[in-house]
């Protein structure tokens, strides 16, 4: 993913709040690297990063179904997602790949940014092929993945795979608990 956000010209940076902008140029760069500890849902990780240290990362591009909203119940397919994304990432060595096209940080201070695999395996598209999460576009500015993600997406619906497929169908929106 690196190599074509290069390609176009842009340049990619990782941020934290306290050590500011790192350039971030290689999935495959040893220096450039962190751990992922925790997932906390489908699109929420934990990871300690090897120079800037524990950052909680919002995963750009993607929206799995809810496990955790506060006055909601879970939604369909929402502790599949959350499944898929352990099994994927925890544990595993990534690259932190923000995107110049969106925010540095969401709303709630987490890092908005791609976790990418040795060999350039980006976690939000493939959670969007396995059906384990929908693309998503925040505030109409789509992410430079968007494309890729959104065929991704368009793949697992047409296999009926993950949330689109029994019992959710795509519908995976968590309702509110009286």
């Amino acid at each position: 993913m690196a190599a074509i956000l290069a390609a176009a010209g842009l340049m990619v940076t990782a941020c934290s709040a306290s050590l500011g902008p790192i350039a971030v140029s290689r999935a495959d760069d040893p220096d450039l690297t962190a751990t992922v500890l925790r997932v906390v849902d489908g699109d929420t990780v934990d990871v300690v990063d090897d120079s800037r240290g524990r950052l909680r990362i919002r995963l750009i591009g993607v929206d799995s179904p809810e496990v955790h909203k506060p006055g909601y119940g879970i939604g369909c397919w929402g502790p599949e997602a959350s499944e898929f994304a352990r099994s994927a990432l925890t544990g595993q060595r990534v690259v932190i790949v923000t995107d110049p096209s969106q925010d540095t940080h969401d709303r709630y201070g987490r890092t908005l940014a791609y976790v990418e695999r040795a060999g350039g395996w980006d976690f939000s598209v493939e959670a969007a092929r396995a059906g384990a999460a929908k693309s998503y576009v925040y505030g109409r500015r789509p992410a430079t993945l968007t494309p890729q993600i959104q065929a991704a997406e368009a793949e697992a619906q047409r296999a009926q795979r993950g949330l689109w497929g029994p019992p959710c169908y795509g519908h995976t929106d968590a309702t509110p608990v009286k």
